[in-house]
């Protein structure tokens, strides 16, 4: 009953994220490596706000993160297609512990820089996502550099 609580609370914080709102609706998909190495995809409801999911393995651990992040231009600053992200979520999960499975769940932060290249429709970031456990200790030193491929863009 317990971990379906839980899963009830992450869909609903996750979705409470989600408004219709006017929007680029921008897809994209690719790999996670660092920790947690995976896979991880990005939908973007507005210009600002996006939504990542992220299926990760590491030390014995397997895990499904939902995140909502919010993004700051900087092309004005810097480069045109770099910026940079905030914000947090949830995890659920499993984790071998001293030889047995144990149910894994937690919240989760991330901030980040981007950069999505202006000739090719490709997306590279570079994050930190600390991780704190309901049940075991946290894992804070999670550094990933993610490449994803943006779907549908047009030049």
């Amino acid at each position: 009953m317990r971990y379906r609580i839980i899963t009830v609370l992450m869909i609903l914080s996750f979705a409470s994220g989600v408004k219709a709102q006017e929007a680029p609706r921008q897809i994209e998909a690719g790999i996670r490596l660092g920790l947690p190495l995976g896979v991880t995809g990005r939908y973007f409801f507005t210009e600002h706000s996006a939504a990542e999911a992220i299926v990760g393995l590491y030390n014995k651990t397997a895990s499904l993160t939902a995140l909502y992040q919010y993004h700051f231009d900087l092309s004005t600053l810097t480069v045109e297609g770099f910026g940079w992200y905030a914000g947090g979520g949830m995890h659920i999960g499993t984790r071998d512990i001293d030889g047995s499975q144990e149910f894994l769940a937690g919240v989760d932060g991330i901030a980040g820089i981007n950069y999505n290249f202006s000739d090719i429709p490709l997306n590279l970031s570079l994050d930190w996502k600390p991780a704190i456990h309901f049940n075991t200790s946290p894992d804070l030193p999670e550094f990933a550099i993610s490449a994803r491929y943006i779907f549908g863009r047009k030049k």
